[in-house]
């Protein structure tokens, strides 16, 4: 399950502990959405955030070992390991999955993360970090504060904390947003109101 369960941190930027809970009763395939339950804070609770098509891909690949899934079954649900390996080999080689409970969250992806990340070459990786990835590249594409702050379940006091956090901001990409709000604006073509001249020796504007 470490593939759905990372590419869903992904894309949505929620906490391990709300993906761990999460049950098949807040997907909506329909809308393409994905109702949180209890999260860390209030702010995060019971929140909907939209799904794009990676995540509803995910989602849908995922469902196919769970053909018999009801509402209240967890997405992650709790599996049981056991060593697998050749006869013509001494002792095991790997772990298999060869049950699961539905009716009860995966208790930990510990060993699986530990395992992918030493093989990726990233020792240091946290689990939070994939939030925190999600988060910068919402505010690098330029998403307003407010709406990441809907999507991650920020409350509004944590919005400016969060966004110096989480943002990464070149020197570049930064003259790049001053020159585009404090540049001049020039419209072409005639202006509507042309300038007039005065003429002192007539008194006649014109």
């Amino acid at each position: 399950m470490l593939l759905p369960f990372v590419t869903l941190a992904l894309e949505t930027g929620a906490r391990y502990g709300t993906l761990r809970r999460l049950q098949w009763s807040n997907v909506d395939f329909a809308n393409r959405c994905l109702t949180f339950g209890r999260d860390k804070t209030k702010s995060g609770s019971k929140r909907t955030i939209p799904l794009l098509a990676k995540a509803i891909a995910t989602l849908e690949f995922w469902t196919q070992a769970f053909p018999d899934r009801q509402p209240v079954h967890y997405v992650f649900p709790h599996e049981k390991y056991g060593a697998a390996g050749a006869d013509e080999v001494f002792g095991f080689t790997q772990t298999t999955v060869y049950d699961a409970d539905p009716k009860r969250p995966t208790a930990s992806i510990k060993v699986a993360w530990i395992n992918a990340r030493e093989r990726a070459g990233l020792p240091t990786f946290r689990f939070h970090d994939c939030r925190h990835t999600a988060a910068s590249r919402l505010i690098a594409s330029g998403v307003p504060l407010p709406i990441v702050g809907k999507i991650l379940g920020w409350s509004s006091s944590q919005l400016v904390k969060m966004s110096a956090r989480y943002g990464h901001w070149s020197v570049e990409e930064m003259r790049s947003a001053m020159e585009s709000a404090l540049a001049p604006k020039v419209e072409s073509g005639s202006p509507k109101f042309p300038p007039k001249s005065y003429d002192a020796e007539t008194g006649i504007v014109q």
